[in-house]
């Protein structure tokens, strides 16, 4: 083997070294900047929105108010702003059905201006209280004064049709009764859930 096919081989191997190592060790380097799927960001909300004024695609803005760190590295710090947006809406309506309101989050913002995509959700779902053990107490509180109305007429069977009476009345208040809204107040704090991993840039906060 002469002196020249050595030399080459030798430059060859290096070359193949260096170019699968610095890779791989830029990317340790770089992977404490990325937020893993499943990373939980407590935010704050800006303007209110509720499922009785707001509407389909209306956007929304939030800012965290406790920053994300990764091996002591801020990686979201105070002051980063999520946008997000409404892509359902339903109005709460008559025989106690509640509103619905459900959002999505699409972007971040750092406070140096920089911007990533992202896909998050809320954390814990929008529910407005239950109706139905109200709907439940007016039925049985309309059938009781009816059947007590009822046995004070003097017909035979006056406690029976009063009660008939009475429950139907119940019905009847209980299907007027209309769902509650659902929302966020604006300044109300709440979680976000990220659902795809987000690399960020290098930055020292």
């Amino acid at each position: 083997m002469n002196f020249w096919s050595l030399t080459t081989k030798i430059f060859a191997f290096f070359l193949l070294f260096f170019v699968n190592f610095v890779p791989a060790h830029a990317q340790t380097e770089t992977s404490i900047y990325q937020l893993q799927r499943g990373t939980k960001i407590r935010v704050k909300m800006d303007n209110g929105i509720n499922s009785k004024i707001s509407s389909e695609k209306d956007t929304f803005t939030t800012l965290i108010v406790e920053p994300i760190t990764n091996k002591q590295v801020i990686l979201l710090p105070l002051g980063t702003i999520i946008v997000g947006n409404i892509t359902e809406v339903k109005r709460a309506s008559l025989n106690g059905k509640q509103g619905k309101l459900i959002v999505s989050f699409n972007m971040l913002q750092l406070p140096n201006g920089e911007k990533r995509k992202i896909e998050g959700v809320l954390n814990n779902e929008l529910a407005a209280e239950s109706t139905k053990k109200v709907n439940i107490l007016a039925i049985i509180g309309g059938t009781a004064l009816g059947s007590i109305l009822g046995a004070a007429s003097k017909a035979n069977n006056g406690a029976l049709i009063g009660a008939g009476i009475g429950l139907g009345a119940g019905a009847g208040i209980a299907f007027l009764k209309k769902g509650k809204e659902v929302g966020i107040k604006s300044n109300e704090e709440f979680e976000i859930r990220l659902i795809k991993d987000v690399t960020l840039p290098i930055e020292d906060y």
